[in-house]
């Protein structure tokens, strides 16, 4: 019919709308391609065009065998460089205590129930962190969530995974904050994954956790502490 839009333009329309009014929010992962479709009722061809104008206008990020995850809000591409942290300093640090009381529990553990897959897994994103530009922070972000959840997974400890996920989306937003308002490059990013990984591998919980204290410290001194 003259004047009917395309299912990829409908498609599109309808996530741009969920996107512009807050229904996915920053940092949040979308459906997959075969829940779009089925969502939508329509051809992976229709999903996959969607989505690249959506990734070409820089409001989702697609990572490469994890998903797609919203990057901005239409409205704030053009400031988003310039914002503050949406983290105070005191949020972060109770944030972090609790994170300590998680994932520090979960390495112990991972270093003797984490399996060659778990470790193959990790090895594989740190790869892809590899690849991310320094223009690519929200890509970046996606990966390092899905390392530190491999952590947490491979522990194999159903309460302590339990015990995190009503905070996943606090923790996957926190990573984001720390990524985009990082000072360090994006290589310099995946430098220090590569490290956290290889004293993993070699079972050395104790220096790994020194590791994630330190870095910690010194994302509270230098980012959020700034800008309170």
């Amino acid at each position: 019919m003259p004047g009917r839009l395309h299912r990829s333009d409908e498609v599109y329309n309808h996530m741009l709308v969920r996107i512009a009014e807050g229904e996915w929010k920053e940092g949040d992962k979308i459906p997959s391609e075969s829940q779009l479709c089925k969502a939508y009722s329509v051809s992976r061809i229709s999903v996959r065009s969607a989505l690249q104008r959506l990734q070409g206008q820089g409001l989702i990020t697609t990572v490469p065998g994890i998903g797609s995850f919203v990057s901005a809000h239409p409205q704030e591409i053009s400031i988003r460089p310039h914002m503050g942290s949406s983290i105070s300093s005191a949020a972060f640090l109770e944030f972090f205590e609790f994170r300590q009381a998680i994932e520090f529990k979960a390495i112990e553990l991972f270093v003797i129930h984490g399996s060659d897959r778990d470790l193959q897994s990790m090895q594989d994103l740190v790869a892809r962190m590899m690849e991310c530009s320094d223009s690519d922070r929200a890509g970046f972000s996606a990966l390092d969530y899905a390392f530190h959840m491999n952590i947490l997974h491979g522990c194999r400890n159903s309460y302590l995974i339990g015990a995190m996920e009503p905070y996943a989306d606090q923790y996957r937003h926190y990573l984001t904050e720390i990524v985009r308002l990082s000072p360090k490059p994006v290589p310099d990013l995946a430098v220090e994954h590569a490290e956290l990984y290889r004293l993993l591998a070699e079972k050395k919980p104790t220096a790994a956790k020194e590791f994630l204290l330190s870095d910690n410290a010194y994302y509270h001194v230098t980012v959020f502490d700034a800008h309170r």
